[in-house]
């Protein structure tokens, strides 16, 4: 058995036994992720290191999203209950974004400044937009963009 795998089901038993982790937002309760995700997320990546999970609810459904870094990366992954993957976000170097993405920032704020971003994808690893951090006029930002560079949601941090 290969060492992550025995990680992964430390961290399971001590999230089940302790019975507590930090959910988004939420007070603290107790996090069972359900063995279908567990199976998925490690076949999927066995070599996954610092791996964090955390229950959401979006319109109403609970998923499940699996923080970790692979080969120096850092990704989350959104399954549903099911083990389906959802989404899949990998973290990205600010000089790696597209141009139309940055041209649609400094459009929107011209003096703002990139802090971090996200590529989103499909399950199948198609680009469907990018999370990006800014901070602009004394003031932090998240914005989500779709692949054209078009801004869909603002967040002030």
């Amino acid at each position: 058995m290969n060492t992550q795998f025995w990680v992964t089901v430390a961290l399971v038993v001590l999230f089940t036994t302790s019975g507590q982790l930090v959910a988004g937002e939420k007070e603290e309760k107790e996090l069972q992720v359900p063995k279908a995700v567990l199976d998925a997320f490690e076949k999927a990546y066995p070599n996954a290191q610092e791996v964090e999970f955390e229950e959401e609810t979006i319109d109403g459904k609970i998923f499940y999203e699996i923080e970790y870094k692979e080969n120096g990366k850092e990704f989350e992954i959104l399954y549903d209950v099911n083990g389906v993957i959802v989404q899949k976000e990998e973290t990205i170097d600010v000089k790696n974004l597209p141009d139309q993405i940055v041209q649609a920032i400094n459009t929107a704020y011209p003096k703002a400044t990139i802090e971090e971003a996200e590529k989103l994808m499909k399950a199948d690893g198609t680009v469907i937009g990018y999370e990006v951090e800014i901070k602009a006029e004394g003031k932090e930002y998240e914005l989500e963009l779709d692949a054209s560079g078009k801004i869909l949601k603002t967040e002030e941090d």
